[in-house]
């Protein structure tokens, strides 16, 4: 059969061809009493001709046939009206579809041309989009906060740092940061109407879940707007650090002061010369440190530690450090040149790749400028990523059994704290000791992969846990459906709708105490930050190149009229054979 022919009514093809044979049959049987004689073979003939069409007229034949219909223009919010009369004139059969009436996107495989006008399409239907001829008119760009940068999840002590840029200000506006109660804690006047990058921050000295707001305000302190920030405050962890240290180095030397006056408790051991040391001991009491074996290392978190000094352990003190970050969970942070990181045995586990330029800003950490190393990290199986710039992994870690082994390739961060961007640094380092550092013992952890999450939006997370077949509920105990990760069997993903906003929490069935709280917000929040995000990604998305534009075939039903008269001149044929 043609591969252009195809059937319609394909599901009835066998029930059809069983009462095509049966009808034939009977056809035969009839004539068979004239077989032999002249017109025998004619009115068989005629016979198929008339079942063939009853039984195509059931079938429904069809010819695939390239189709293209015509242009569609897609309008979605904040369009520009200008743009869209414009494309009216130029295509005047153009089909207009208003995105924003949540109507259901039609076929679109078929057009010629795609026109999406204003914010743009939403991500979870750009899949819909791929390999289509698109074209993406960016519609007017909303006044307020476009770019938000700040943790969702802090400790006590710290302070709450937002960052952000505000687009198209008031002069003489206000934007204030708030606590739950509405109260000031930190604010800037606009003192001209261009774009304006923010700074905002607040000390957070109880732990919680709390609701901070920024609020825009006119010069006579009316609010013009007000959007929700969540923030989970963890208490503050003490951990207990040792430091191997083979030379001295300015980032040392600024790292103890830092480790030492965040609380930390903290022991360096230095080394001098062939197997004599000097110790250090910060927050904690004086100790005989000999030899490192599992006992003296089981009670540390974590172990930061230059190449050289790994490369000088004896082979009993590697092998307890092997097994103590494989079984006790400790965490070993590498510092040293990247091209030293492959010279440490089995510690070594990061692969590089050379790249131009040792200056960049890490992406949570904007205009803010730091040295590095001319390598970025290899994105490969099992890397966990820390500080990135752009698609560069510049620190990161993997795990190790019940630890993980990590390591930056940023340089000189010291000179931060010289420059008077204590912050930066101190959420550089705070960031690395978090990820790295042995983790208490839980039997879950969970990541959001969505910034923010909105009522009847998705809202996706990643679930990583030993819990065999973990099964998680919302709180409406409606159970979340969870895919769990190829090549790695205790990591899941899920995905949820929530209903309701203000907190939320999800949590393992077989595990109450392992819950996960995220906060939603209603579908009006921020919106000049999710128009400025879906703009940002329609433009990528539509900016991939169509390799090749393939054609659509689409089945084309052969019109029924054609066997209705096959039938009837075959059955008028049968009629007036035996008059003839």
């Amino acid at each position: 059969m043609s591969s252009n022919l195809t059937f319609l009514n394909t599901s009835w093809f066998w029930p059809v061809l069983i009462g095509w044979v049966v009808l034939l049959l009977v056809f035969l049987w009839k004539e068979w009493s004239q077989a032999g004689k002249k017109r025998f073979l004619l009115k068989i003939s005629l016979s198929v001709l008339a079942v063939s069409s009853l039984a195509l007229i059931a079938l429904k034949p069809a010819i695939n046939e390239e189709v293209r219909e015509g242009n569609v223009l897609i309008i979605t919010e904040d369009f520009k009206q200008d743009q869209l009369d414009s494309l009216k004139k130029a295509y005047r059969k153009i089909k207009v579809i208003d995105y924003r009436k949540d109507e259901i996107l039609p076929e679109l495989k078929t057009s010629k041309q795609i026109f999406v006008l204003g914010r743009g399409i939403s991500v979870f239907d750009l899949y819909q989009f791929e390999d289509l001829p698109v074209t993406y008119l960016a519609g007017d760009t909303l006044a307020g906060i476009v770019k938000l940068n700040y943790n969702h999840k802090n400790r006590v002590g710290n302070n709450l740092q937002v960052q952000g840029r505000f687009l198209k200000p008031k002069f003489g506006n206000r934007l204030v940061l708030e606590d739950a109660g509405g109260t000031a804690m930190d604010s800037i006047v606009f003192t001209s109407e261009e774009n304006k990058n923010f700074k905002l921050e607040t000390e957070l000295k109880v732990d919680g879940n709390y609701i901070f707001n920024l609020t825009e305000k006119d010069s006579l302190g009316e609010i013009l707007g007000r959007d929700a920030l969540p923030v989970i405050v963890n208490k503050e962890e003490v951990l207990r650090i040792l430091i191997l240290n083979s030379y001295p180095t300015f980032e040392l030397k600024y790292l103890k002061n830092f480790l030492a006056e965040s609380g930390h408790e903290l022991l360096v051991k230095n080394r001098i010369t062939t197997g004599r040391f000097k110790f250090e001991f910060f927050n904690t009491e004086n100790t005989n440190l000999g030899r490192l074996d599992e006992e003296t290392l089981e009670d540390f978190d974590l172990l930061i530690s230059d190449t050289g000094a790994l490369r000088n352990l004896s082979s009993s003190e590697t092998s307890a450090l092997q097994n103590s970050i494989w079984e006790t969970g400790l965490g070993l942070f590498l510092l040293g040149e990247a091209n030293t990181l492959n010279s440490v045995g089995d510690f070594s586990v990061f692969e590089l790749e050379r790249v131009s330029g040792t200056e960049t800003e890490i992406d949570n950490l904007p205009e803010v400028s730091i040295a590095k190393q001319p390598f970025q990290l290899k994105k490969e199986f099992g890397l966990e990523e820390i500080h990135n710039s752009n698609s560069s992994i510049l620190s990161g870690y993997k795990r190790i059994g019940q630890g993980r082994i990590g390591t930056t390739l940023l340089e000189n961060t010291w000179q931060l704290q010289l420059e008077g961007r204590q912050e930066a640094y101190q959420k550089i380092w705070s960031q690395l000791l978090e990820q790295i550092s042995k983790r208490t013992s839980v039997t879950a952890s969970w990541k959001a992969k969505n910034d923010f999450a909105f009522k009847d939006q998705a809202f996706e997370l990643q679930l990583r846990t030993s819990v065999e077949n973990p099964r998680v509920r919302d709180e409406n105990d409606y159970l979340i459906p969870l895919k769990q990760d190829l090549n790695n069997s205790e990591l899941w993903t899920g995905k949820t709708y929530p209903q309701k906003t203000g907190w939320q929490k999800l949590k393992i069935e077989q595990d109450s105490t392992s819950v996960f709280n995220y906060f939603v917000h209603n579908a009006e929040d921020w919106q000049a930050l999710q128009s400025n995000r879906t703009s940002e990604e329609n433009n990528r998305f539509f900016q991939q190149e169509i390799v090749e534009e393939k054609s659509v075939k689409m089945p084309i039903a052969i019109n029924s009229l054609w066997f209705y008269g096959i039938f009837l001149i075959s059955m008028g044929g049968l009629w007036l054979e035996p008059k003839l």
